[in-house]
């Protein structure tokens, strides 16, 4: 670390939040570490103390850090972790109320794409699951999911009829740490536009999700059809004085726009 930018408009007390919220982010200070004391984040940034101060103050309020006198700032959370737990709350809220009906269950060989994702050799056989999820027989989202052999070889089809595929993995013993997405546009084809009930050629929403366990390994792979006449892509941003805006602790996949039918 090296002193800090003074002509980039953000306050220094946030550059030093917010390489220090990255560094326990990345692994780089994990779960029950020390970070560096003031006086040596005061020379690693070339900063004050009340400005390294203001920084560990915000730190300490997104309840990543514990500060004790005499014993210094230890780390007690993750970034990831924070995050992670609003987002598979979310999933659950979405879920609440819904029905699923589980089109297909079995081996498949993996497209490229979802090869990459979850790093296995390309037409690896991979258990798929293809699912609609609906609320007052409304055809909310087209699921497909993609599992490596070490974790798709333990769930059955009942596992994903009744609740949601981090639900199920969690049942296994395996821990969604993080979820990395990709939100883009398509076209309905002739397979799935019957089945969400609209016309071959209209828009959908495309996101691809990669849900990876605390280590980094790559648990599932999903692909989640949706009509924007149903769902839109909804991100909130917060902050204030003392810490910076973002989207991400707010981040919502899809929030339904309808929920019955028209």
């Amino acid at each position: 670390m090296s002193a800090l930018p003074r002509d980039v408009g953000a306050p220094l007390h946030h550059q030093i939040s917010s390489v220090l919220r990255s560094a326990i982010a990345s692994g780089r200070y994990v779960m029950g570490e020390y970070l560096p004391s003031e006086t040596s984040l005061m020379g690693m940034f070339d900063v004050s103390r009340a400005t390294v101060r203001r920084a560990l103050t915000t730190l300490e309020h997104e309840a990543l850090i514990d500060r004790r006198a005499g014993k210094g700032t230890r780390v007690i959370g993750t970034v990831i972790s924070t995050q992670i737990r609003k987002q598979l709350r979310q999933i659950e809220r979405g879920a609440a109320g819904t029905t699923v009906d589980v089109l297909e269950f079995g081996t498949a060989l993996a497209p490229a794409e979802v090869a990459h994702a979850l790093a296995v050799p390309d037409r690896s056989s991979l258990l798929r699951i293809v699912r609609v999820r609906y609320r007052d027989g409304v055809p909310l989202r087209h699921l497909t999911n993609y599992l490596p052999p070490p974790v798709g070889e333990r769930l059955n089809r009942a596992d994903v009829e009744t609740g949601t595929l981090v639900q199920a993995l969690s049942r296994y013993g395996h821990t969604v740490a993080r979820a990395e997405d990709e939100v883009g546009a398509t076209l309905a084809d002739p397979v799935t536009a019957p089945i969400l009930g609209i016309r071959v050629g209209d828009p959908l929403l495309e996101m691809a999700r990669t849900l990876y366990d605390p280590d980094g390994v790559p648990l599932a792979f999903q692909w989640t059809l949706v009509s924007p006449d149903r769902f839109r892509l909804r991100i909130i941003a917060t902050g204030g004085d003392d810490h910076p805006v973002s989207a991400v602790p707010e981040y919502g996949a899809f929030a339904p726009v309808i929920t019955s039918p028209s």
